[in-house]
């Protein structure tokens, strides 16, 4: 089912793309991806596990993922599942808990993200912005969610979008 994968140098971010109607695997949008993930792990990111995994898919995935993990039989851009619960605005589990990440033998991981191809293109059509623009942020954006950012409230959602943007100003600034 998953047409198309692609790691960068260091291993820490795997792309996967389900095939989607109107939508090529094209190799730029999976490296934009990947680029985009790792931009926000280096800002963002300093210690624990950070493998992260982003998943390009369709609508109905992600509408059946959004119905079975957040009870909303609706369509949404972008749905992070956190590996290791606890992360808050950047802060790692054992710094806000004192909890150890590490548990032998396992491989530790961050976590995975979804998005929909589909609601993507219609978000930057609508937006107004190229469509690779909106990939990279909702990339950016379920990367910054894996960390424990969040934008519930007015003052969340201003730090957590501050900081896509300046991601975004640097990715795309080094394109």
């Amino acid at each position: 089912m998953r047409a198309v994968s692609s790691e960068d140098q260091q291993g820490r971010v795997e792309v996967l793309a389900d095939p989607v109607p109107g939508f090529d695997s094209d190799p730029e949008l999976i490296t934009l991806v990947c680029r985009a993930a790792e931009a926000a792990l280096d800002a963002e990111h300093s210690v624990g596990p950070d493998a992260v995994t982003v998943l390009l898919s369709d609508d109905s995935r992600l509408r059946q993922l959004n119905r079975e993990f957040n009870g909303e039989d609706a369509v949404t851009d972008v749905l992070s599942f956190n590996e290791v619960d606890g992360w808050h605005n950047g802060t790692p589990p054992e710094q806000v808990a004192g909890d150890e990440f590490s548990i032998p033998g396992e491989e530790q991981r961050l976590g995975e993200i979804v998005i929909s191809l589909q609601q993507t293109k219609r978000q930057s059509d609508e937006r107004s912005v190229p469509f690779e623009r909106e990939l990279a942020m909702l990339t950016v954006h379920g990367v910054l969610h894996l960390l424990g950012y969040d934008h519930a409230d007015p003052e969340e959602e201003r730090v957590m979008f501050g900081k896509t943007d300046a991601v975004l100003a640097r990715l795309f600034g080094s394109l």
